[in-house]
């Protein structure tokens, strides 16, 4: 595993401000030196903090979650963090998460300089609230069927499908027409319910209690709810997210299980660009990725070429045997493909 180096530098004309120049990696083994190099930054009275990240070759969520959090903090003593020279594998990923709106992503020192001014003269931004931490934010809105509890049986329905638009009518004697669609009261996602019972909802699994006149009831999960995310067609794209499924599955696997679920992304996503969609860089494929104890399913729905019956383990010779788990069907909807595939721990 990669270390961690830096240097710090002045900049000129700017008392409260410093460059940093990075190289290695930010993970689980180099966050605490990390951190600690931030608290002296902070400590001779800095402000506003320019990271280079031009020689960073990796960040897991952990170096994530550290990023975050001092890019608040420095933004709470009236400056801000800024990024500059990120790689494309990187920045991909901050970007698909949503965390680009806690720190300004520049092409240069001049321009991360001009970003942090501005957010300087800003007025500060609340804090988020705990409930809704920032990872959700800028994530791709989602529907799904949802999936039915413990007490009822699983219907025939992929979670990734797309719910009915609008919502149930009510009739006369106090009865809903079915299927209706709300919104989850936990993760926000629009579910459509089939009938009364009890339900799942596809993205966070709370409980769901839903009457014959259509009224619900939402508890609330102990699983975390999936990432879930859109990806156009590209190597850049294939990329980022064999970036971020190493950084979501690297607290839960590693050695061989992690690099068995590398291999099967990287196969999944150049098989998307290269055959599914032919090289069409407007291509669009889903992916949701269910991180569980010593287990992540990772699924992901294309609207491209259907790959036949029987020839997925032709298209995915690596997936289909490095995986506990590989299923790739036509998609239920015409046109398409719906991959399923799982790793235990």
């Amino acid at each position: 595993m990669a270390g961690l180096e830096w240097q710090l530098k002045p900049i000129d004309g700017e008392d409260a401000a410093t460059l940093a120049e990075m190289s290695g990696a930010i993970d689980g083994n180099t966050v605490p030196s990390f951190q600690q190099m931030l608290e002296e930054i902070k400590s001779k009275g800095v402000r506003r903090l320019v990271l280079d990240m031009s020689k960073i070759k990796y960040v897991n969520s952990t170096g994530l979650g550290s990023l975050v959090k001092y890019a608040d903090s420095f933004k709470s003593s009236g400056g801000g963090m800024a990024l500059i020279k990120v790689p494309a594998k990187v920045k991909i990923v901050i970007e698909m998460l949503g965390l680009n709106a806690f720190f300004a992503i520049c092409a240069d020192l001049p321009q991360a300089l001009t970003a942090l001014e501005k957010a300087g003269t800003a007025a500060p931004a609340p804090a988020p609230a705990a409930s809704k931490p920032p990872l959700a934010a800028n994530r791709p809105p989602a529907t799904g069927t949802v999936s039915r509890g413990a007490s009822g049986a699983h219907p025939a329905v992929s979670p990734m499908g797309q719910a009915t638009p609008g919502t149930g009518k009510v009739g006369k004697k106090g009865s809903a027409t079915f299927p209706i669609v709300v919104p989850c009261q936990q993760c926000g996602v629009q579910v459509e319910f089939r009938d009364s019972g009890n339900w799942k909802c596809p993205r966070c699994y709370a409980l769901v209690s839903v009457d014959g006149d259509g009224s619900t009831r939402f508890g609330r999960s102990d699983r975390p709810a999936p990432i879930t995310l859109s990806l156009v067609a590209t190597t850049e794209c294939g990329e980022g997210l064999l970036h971020l499924v190493t950084s979501v599955c690297g607290t839960a696997f590693n050695g061989n299980n992690l690099e068995a679920v590398r291999i099967a992304v990287h196969e999944v996503a150049s098989v998307m660009q290269s055959s599914i969609y032919s090289g069409n860089p407007d291509g669009v494929y889903h992916v949701a990725i269910d991180r569980q104890p010593g287990r992540v399913t990772i699924r992901v729905a294309d609207a491209g070429a259907t790959i036949e019956a029987g020839r997925a383990s032709q298209y995915f010779p690596n997936a289909s045997r490095q995986m506990d788990e590989f299923d790739c069907r036509p998609h239920p909807t015409g046109g398409g493909n719906v991959i399923r595939m799982v790793k235990k721990g």
